[in-house]
């Protein structure tokens, strides 16, 4: 949502890089995002945080 307001582009899962500008839920999801976000499974960073790297 933040992108939207402020124009700064986001990475969709499939790497397709674009600037939302509406309400993502009156649009489809790209095919390829939901594959790759079934794959997934739940989530696994057990509440962490830290934008998705471990830190050692």
């Amino acid at each position: 949502m933040a992108s939207a307001l402020d124009g700064t582009p986001v990475v969709a899962l499939c790497g397709k890089v674009w600037v939302p500008g509406r309400d993502p839920k009156k649009y489809p999801v790209c095919p390829m995002c939901k594959e790759i976000y079934e794959s997934m499974g739940p989530g696994g960073d057990k509440g962490k945080g830290g934008g998705g790297k471990d830190k050692k």
